[in-house]
């Protein structure tokens, strides 16, 4: 006799639902296939900042530690990388990371990022979620706390 499985159930969970704030001077960007991003309007030719949302899900085995080595790992290989700041946080409810971090892109010049991450358990499975702000190196003095702000209104619901 079979068994019957579905999905989502309590072996394979569904992925949290994540949300986030799109300020008026923002606009959603659903065409990149990602659980979320959003863009700022900015003027033709200029380099859009963006913050996205992603979701994975990983094996259970996965920690917080993984995922910091990770990122890190990532960011510090960018041609001419150089951090701006790194710190553990409360990411919407859980323990997170957060690094922000400076790098030359061959066509972009310079860009600024910014990466907050989290795991949340789901059972026999863990979630990643990270939000990932962008913006060129000019537009950091007068974004990064915009983008940081938009990173901070994430939510995550079990």
């Amino acid at each position: 006799m079979s068994t019957v499985l579905s999905y989502p159930s309590a072996d394979f969970p569904a992925p949290v639902r994540v949300s986030i704030d799109c300020p008026e001077d923002w606009a959603p960007l659903p065409e990149v296939a990602l659980p979320l991003a959003l863009a700022k309007v900015v003027a033709p030719g200029e380099f859009r900042p963006n913050v996205i949302v992603v979701v994975s899900r990983t094996r259970k085995q996965f920690t917080l530690e993984n995922a910091v080595s990770e990122v890190v790992t990532k960011l510090t290989g960018l041609a001419g990388y150089a951090e701006l700041g790194r710190e553990e946080r409360e990411i919407a409810g859980h323990p997170g990371f957060r690094i922000e971090g400076a790098f030359t892109d061959a066509e972009g010049g310079t860009l600024v990022q910014a990466v907050r991450t989290t795991i949340v358990d789901r059972g026999p499975v863990v979630d990643l979620v990270q939000v990932t702000g962008s913006c060129s190196g000019a537009q950091a003095e007068q974004l990064l706390v915009e983008i940081r702000a938009i990173q901070e209104s994430l939510r995550i619901e079990e």
